[in-house]
């Protein structure tokens, strides 16, 4: 009895001394680090009180001026948040062939969509990435545009309905209704009808693939960190649920199409014809990337903008003049050739990704030790690497008054001032967001249907200042985004 009181005292001994020496790992590198505490890291918050970007917002705040990165854990796992601006432009740019990979975790063997685009890292990203980017042309763009503007004319009359019932409503819910329309429509080729019904099948799954419970956050994040016993412990990226209601609704559109010769202006026509470079389930893989990334960011940024435009009226009517203005010279007809000429539209949507990023931090991952220029400090091989975007476009030396929302800020002459690498929604360099010219384009017509039709404004259930939620991998408003909204 004793001896075992005795082994199992001398087993939390070590454990505590292994615990305490991993988080001494940055110090014992020369690092300045942010302290850490068991078992979550330098931020133990993080999915309960907290977003993972503020954190690292606060972490950026204590360190900027001191280092040009600064050493972090996951759990016990060291990580580098980077800091310097020059340091930033280096790895994700210059330095591209020594961190291209994003460090994300993906089981190709029991969960074969995790293994996409996002997560895949050398020659298979490269050979992916170089065989999809063809489907984002603003030639396909101009293809698809047809669909989506006639989606957006039905979230206007679906809208206009349900305020019969009550003038407030949650507009994330609308925005999200609208995007997962476009996509389940222009990646698995189906009328989902997520506007008429907010509780459809593709509704369903795309809330379960990001409105996350707390246990699957901290999966999540330990996968992250410990990629290789997660490998072996058989942890999924996607839930079986999900991932199989995706793949199966792919490859029945997909063999549908193949067996009736079906030709139709949408990504599954695209990957169709890539059928004999991919395997049905990379297809798969791609379109329910296709899905997760326009469904959330998309809707996160019309979210984001219909509730500046509440707070600030002003800026409402000038984008409506704009808007109204321009579909009545063209006999009432949005086009995709008008809807990137509206100039102000544009402005709010890229101030709107300044003040709001839907993916607010990056990562990539060191596959090279990397001396950082001017110094004696060497990031390892191995090292994830995070950059806080939101940091960047929050910090008042790249943008004065970051917390007032100004579009000005993006207007010709300004844009032209914006110190480069300060501004970056969509990500830095090779891995840039492949999906952006689409994402942009469905959240502009959405917009633009929106604010010709109906006035939005506060409402005593309006979020003011705004809580984001702590769960979601994207930044997201907790309960929802709800507006006043008023027919015109």
């Amino acid at each position: 009895m004793i001896s075992t009181l005795y082994f199992v005292i001398t087993i939390i001994i070590l454990c505590y001394l292994w615990i305490k020496k991993r988080y001494r790992y940055w110090k014992d590198q020369g690092f300045l680090q942010e302290d850490a505490t068991f078992p979550m890291g330098s931020f133990k918050n993080v999915g309960t009180k907290e977003t993972e970007f503020e954190a690292f917002d606060s972490c950026y705040k204590k360190f900027k001026g001191k280092v040009q990165a600064v050493g972090i854990y996951s759990f016990l796992s060291p990580a580098i948040l980077l800091i310097d601006l020059e340091l930033i432009k280096n790895i994700y740019v210059k330095e591209f062939s020594s961190f291209q990979s994003r460090g994300m975790y993906y089981n190709e063997e029991v969960d074969p969509l995790s293994a996409n685009l996002l997560t895949l890292d050398g020659q298979k990203w490269k050979e992916r990435r170089v065989k999809l980017t063809q489907m984002f042309t603003s030639g396909k763009m101009k293809m698809m545009f047809e669909i989506i503007d006639s989606i957006g004319d039905k979230l206007v009359t679906v809208l206009e309905n349900k305020l019969t019932e009550s003038c407030n409503q949650d507009m994330r819910n609308w925005a999200q209704r609208f995007t997962a329309d476009n996509i389940g429509n222009t990646s698995f080729g189906l009328e989902c009808k997520c506007l008429e019904d907010e509780n459809s099948k593709f509704m369903k799954y795309g809330r379960k693939m990001f409105d996350l419970s707390i246990f699957e956050v901290m999966r999540f994040m330990f996968s992250m960190s410990f990629p290789n016993i997660s490998k072996k412990l058989g942890l999924r990226f996607f839930s079986k649920e999900v991932a199989d209601f995706f793949y199966e609704t792919f490859i029945q559109t997909f063999e549908y199409r193949e067996k009736n010769n079906v030709q139709r202006n949408d990504f599954v026509s695209m990957l169709l014809e890539l059928k004999d470079q991919f395997t049905k389930v990379q297809l798969a893989a791609e379109s329910t990337l296709v899905f997760g990334g326009g469904y959330e960011t998309s809707s996160t940024l019309m979210t984001f903008i219909l509730y500046e435009l509440a707070l600030n009226p002003d800026i409402q009517q000038k984008l409506r003049d704009e808007i109204e203005s321009r579909i009545e010279e063209n006999d009432g007809k949005l086009t995709y050739e008008m809807l990137n000429e509206l100039k102000f539209l544009d402005m709010v949507t890229n101030e709107t990704l300044r003040k709001y990023p839907p993916i607010a931090s990056g990562i990539r991952l060191c596959n090279k030790d990397y001396e950082i220029p001017g110094t004696n400090l060497t990031i390892s091989s191995g090292i994830p690497v995070q950059i806080n975007t939101y940091s960047l476009h929050h910090d008042p030396d790249y943008f004065p008054n970051p917390n007032t929302f100004d579009p000005e800020r993006f207007n010709e002459e300004n844009f032209k001032n914006i110190k480069p690498y300060t501004y970056a929604p969509f990500g830095y360099g090779p891995r840039i967001c492949i999906g952006m010219r689409f994402g942009l384009m469905q959240s502009k017509i959405g917009i633009a249907k929106l604010v010709a039709n109906f006035s939005f404004s506060p409402c005593e259930k309006t979020m003011i200042p705004m809580k984001y939620s702590t769960t979601n991998p994207f930044m997201a408003p907790q309960n929802g985004m709800w507006l006043k909204v008023e027919r015109i």
